[in-house]
């Protein structure tokens, strides 16, 4: 089952970016609140990794905990029926929020 499931894993995928968050105070609640309002209503798999963690994008309490610092590198990944345009979107985004 478990060789079943990877194969499925590598045949689905996901497409992930690094990128510097340029948030000074490093990612809170008000820049996690932005995040959710962003994502809410939109369907796919948005997830962030730092420190070796990976949290859900949809999930404020997962975000907060990744406890990601003052202008940190933080890769971020998608998996939707149209990964690249949303990637694009969410980086866009991301990138865009209060410093």
């Amino acid at each position: 089952m478990l060789e079943y499931k990877k194969i499925l894993e590598g045949v689905i995928g996901m497409v992930s970016q690094k990128i510097t968050l340029a948030l000074d105070s490093g990612l809170h609640a008000r820049p996690v609140s932005q995040i959710i309002g962003f994502l809410d209503g939109r369907d796919g798999s948005f997830t962030m990794a730092y420190g070796g963690i990976q949290a859900d994008c949809k999930s404020a309490l997962s975000l907060l905990m990744l406890g990601v610092a003052a202008n940190a590198e933080v890769e971020v990944s998608v998996e939707s029926n149209n990964e690249q345009a949303d990637l694009k979107d969410f980086v866009d985004f991301l990138l865009s929020l209060d410093h």
